[in-house]
């Protein structure tokens, strides 16, 4: 069997699969058989469709990104601010990781920079499109004009990178997400103007985390 003659349903379900093993697994635990058993299929059709466990991940690791940008686009193609886009993408974020262990996060990042699927233009492309969001929170007022963006924007990219690799420093009675929730809110809070605070008060008032927003959300 080739790929050409699966539908994109078929395809999707595939790599779905796989992604869903992966991220309840680890990528070491994956395997072919494993999935081709979820699947209902035969693991020599698996491989005569992805000649590899490896090309399988950078599909699906392709699919994976694909997906969450097509998602964060959405939320700012629908939000009425910038604000309020940045808060739901960081709670999307925040979805994704509390569904997967950090093993996950850590393989799909390692396997991917030593399959060059993240190349440093890509990693600078990131960087800069998340600075031409904050600029423009800037220029709309919600953050504050007097920061430096780049240092802002370097820090939370570091916080962020250690949160991938350090949860086994992190203290029994400390989480990923309780750590992920403190950082993302010790950054908006740290760069929003008046205005900015105003607006991240409408959706989290200032007792609040990340992990009580849908809780604050049904209480309005």
């Amino acid at each position: 069997m080739k790929k050409e003659d699966l539908t994109e349903e078929q395809y999707t379900k595939i790599l779905e699969e796989f992604i869903n093993s992966l991220t309840k697994n680890g990528l070491k635990a994956t395997t072919m058989d494993g999935v081709a058993s979820s699947l209902q299929m035969s693991k020599r059709t698996l491989y005569e469709l992805f000649g590899s466990k490896e090309e399988m991940f950078r599909e699906a690791h392709q699919y994976f990104n694909k997906k969450l940008a097509t998602n964060l686009a959405s939320i700012f193609d629908s939000s009425s601010n910038i604000m309020e886009a940045i808060i739901k993408c960081f709670l999307l974020i925040r979805d994704v990781m509390s569904r997967v262990n950090v093993d996950f996060i850590r393989d799909m990042e390692e396997y991917a920079i030593k399959g060059s699927l993240i190349s440093e233009n890509h990693r600078r492309q990131n960087y800069q499109n998340f600075y031409d969001i904050l600029e423009k929170g800037v220029r709309e007022g919600y953050f504050r004009n007097d920061v430096n963006l780049n240092i802002q924007c370097r820090m939370f990219a570091i916080q962020m990178e250690t949160l991938k690799r350090g949860e086994g420093l992190f203290p029994d009675d400390i989480s990923l997400l309780e750590i992920y929730d403190n950082v993302i809110m010790g950054f908006l809070r740290a760069i929003s103007s008046t205005k900015g605070l105003n607006e991240l008060e409408k959706y989290l008032p200032s007792h609040a985390t990340l992990s009580n927003h849908f809780e604050i959300n049904n209480e309005n």
